[in-house]
């Protein structure tokens, strides 16, 4: 068995794993601790995009400080060994490092909403989005400065 484990700065395995997902975790300055939310997003472009409501601790931990972080992992499976010490999990994972903004374009907000409704969808005809649906949402873009991807496999 052999077991493949690096980590790499491969920003087009990172941007496959990105694309591939729609679930990653954000972390944030919360205040006194750190703070990470689970969150549905879509990566297009280079960037991260994800909407939210107008307020609470995430949106208020981005408007006090806009460097962020993001992650995203799959899981394929767990090793199992006699020695309970050597379990593993195969993994790939990226942590993507950057800037988030608030999207203020109607047009913009609205596009990237149907971005992210089509990557749940699949293959199924989504409806119209109502404007002032648009208007309350709130929608961030993380520009991405930097990224980190981690694969841990057996082979």
């Amino acid at each position: 068995m052999k077991i493949t484990s690096k980590h790499t700065g491969d920003t087009k395995e990172a941007e496959h794993i990105l694309k591939e997902e729609n679930i990653g975790r954000l972390g944030t300055f919360g205040g006194e601790y750190p703070y990470v939310v689970p969150l549905c997003y879509v990566f297009e472009q280079g960037n991260i995009y994800f909407h939210s409501g107008p307020g609470g601790l995430k949106m208020d931990s981005i408007r006090n400080n806009n460097r962020v972080c993001f992650q995203v992992d799959q899981v394929s499976g767990i090793r199992v060994s006699e020695d309970p010490c050597k379990y593993n999990i195969n993994y790939k994972s990226v942590v993507a490092f950057g800037q988030a903004e608030e999207l203020t374009g109607f047009e913009e907000k609205k596009r990237i909403l149907y971005l992210l409704s089509n990557s749940f969808a699949k293959d199924k005809q989504t409806g119209s989005i109502k404007p002032p649906n648009i208007e309350q949402v709130t929608v961030v873009k993380i520009s991405i400065e930097s990224m980190t991807v981690k694969i841990n496999l057996e082979n």
